[in-house]
C-alpha cells in the first residue's frame, strides 16, 4: 500500500507546478525532469496535486495558484501547516466537484460538458439527443446495439432493426427498445424513463415492466417503481426549449439536474432540503435564474460564495 509523499516534498511539487503555469520553457522541462527522474516520490506528488486540479480546467485559477504558492514558500513548520489547510479548505468544495468528473465520463465514446446540449446520429441511423454534462457508451455489432448511460440524460430516437435490439443499460437496470423514441436519465440513486411515443421493456432487480407512450417510471436499486402519467410531447417540446418540466418532484433532484448546466458546485444537503416538493418550468440553460425563481416559491436560501460555489439552505 503506498503512502502520502511528506510534506517537504508535495510543497517541492506544488512549486514545480506553479513554475511551469508561470514559465513552461525548455530549460524549465528539462530541470523540471530531473527532479521527477531523482526520486518515485516525486512523481507520486505532482500526480497527487495534479489529480486534484484536473477538473478545474473551467475554474479560475487565482484561487488554487495562492493557495499553492502558499505551500511553496518556505516557511515555519507550523506556519506551512497552516497554508496547507487553506489549501485544503480551498480545495475540498472543488474536491466535491471531481465526483462529477469520473474516469467513466471522461472517457466516454460520447459527452457533453456543463451546460451543453448534442444532437447526434448514431452508427444505426439512430439519432441521440445529450443534455448538459452527459455521457455515454457505445456497443453495436451485427447481433445487438447497446448504449450505456454513464451520467446526465438523452432523448433517443431508435431507428427500427428487428434483427438487432436496441439497449441501454444504466447503473440500476436495462431498457429495451426496436423502433421508438423516449428520454432516459440517470440520477444519483435511481434511472428515469420517460416515454413519447412507442413502448420499451424495463428490466431491473429481477422484474420486468412494459412502459408505454405517455407513461414514465423509476428504477433503483430496489426494483421498478409505479408508473406515472406524463405529457410526452410536452416533455420532447421542453428538451427543444431546454427547460424542466417537474411535477411533485423532491428538490434535492431538481437541483441535481439545474447541476448538470451549472458552471460550478451547488452544495445542499439533500436530507435537509427532503421535504420540498417541487412543481415548475424551469429553464434549464440558466441555472442562476432558475434558482432564483425557486427561491422565490420555497423557503429557502441561496447563497453564492464565489463564481464557482453555490450553497442551498433552508431558511
Amino acid at each position: 500500500m503506498s503512502t502520502a509523499p511528506a510534506s517537504t516534498v508535495m510543497r517541492e511539487a506544488a512549486q514545480w507546478l506553479v513554475r511551469l503555469d508561470d514559465d513552461a520553457d525548455a530549460d524549465t522541462q528539462a530541470a523540471f525532469t530531473a527532479w521527477l527522474t531523482a526520486d518515485p516520490t516525486h512523481v507520486d506528488a505532482v500526480r497527487r496535486l495534479q489529480g486534484s486540479l484536473a477538473a478545474l480546467h473551467e475554474l479560475p485559477k487565482a484561487p488554487t495558484r495562492a493557495a499553492l504558492n502558499s505551500i511553496a514558500r518556505p516557511r515555519s513548520a507550523r506556519g506551512g501547516l497552516k497554508a496547507l489547510a487553506v489549501a485544503l479548505a480551498l480545495l475540498l468544495p472543488l474536491g466535491l466537484v471531481l465526483q462529477q468528473y469520473p474516469p467513466s465520463y471522461l472517457m466516454a465514446d460520447i459527452r457533453t460538458g456543463t451546460g451543453q446540449w448534442s444532437t447526434q446520429q448514431l452508427p444505426d441511423g439512430s439519432r441521440i439527443r445529450l443534455g448538459g454534462h452527459s455521457a455515454v457508451d457505445l456497443h453495436f455489432d451485427e447481433q445487438s446495439r447497446t448504449l450505456r448511460l454513464i451520467s446526465g440524460e438523452i432523448l433517443l430516437d431508435v431507428a427500427k432493426d428487428a434483427s438487432r435490439p436496441f439497449r441501454v443499460v444504466t447503473a440500476y437496470g436495462s431498457i429495451r427498445a426496436l423502433g421508438t423514441r423516449f428520454v432516459v436519465e440517470q440520477l444519483e440513486r435511481a434511472t428515469r424513463l420517460a416515454m413519447i411515443e412507442s413502448s420499451t421493456e424495463v428490466k431491473s432487480v429481477g422484474s420486468t415492466l412494459t412502459v408505454s407512450a405517455g407513461q414514465q417510471v423509476r428504477f433503483d436499486a430496489s426494483g421498478v417503481h409505479a408508473l406515472e402519467a406524463i405529457d410526452g410531447l410536452g416533455l420532447e417540446q421542453a428538451w427543444a426549449a431546454h427547460q424542466l418540466i417537474i411535477k411533485e418532484q423532491p428538490l434535492s433532484q431538481v437541483l441535481e439536474r439545474l447541476s448538470r448546466n451549472h458552471r460550478g458546485y451547488l452544495l445542499f444537503d439533500a436530507k435537509a432540503l427532503a421535504g420540498l416538493k417541487v412543481t415548475a418550468v424551469l429553464p434549464a440553460d440558466d441555472s442562476e435564474r432558475a434558482l432564483r425563481l425557486l427561491a422565490r416559491s420555497l423557503p429557502i436560501k441561496v447563497d453564492a460564495y464565489s463564481p464557482w460555489l453555490t450553497r442551498i439552505t433552508l431558511k
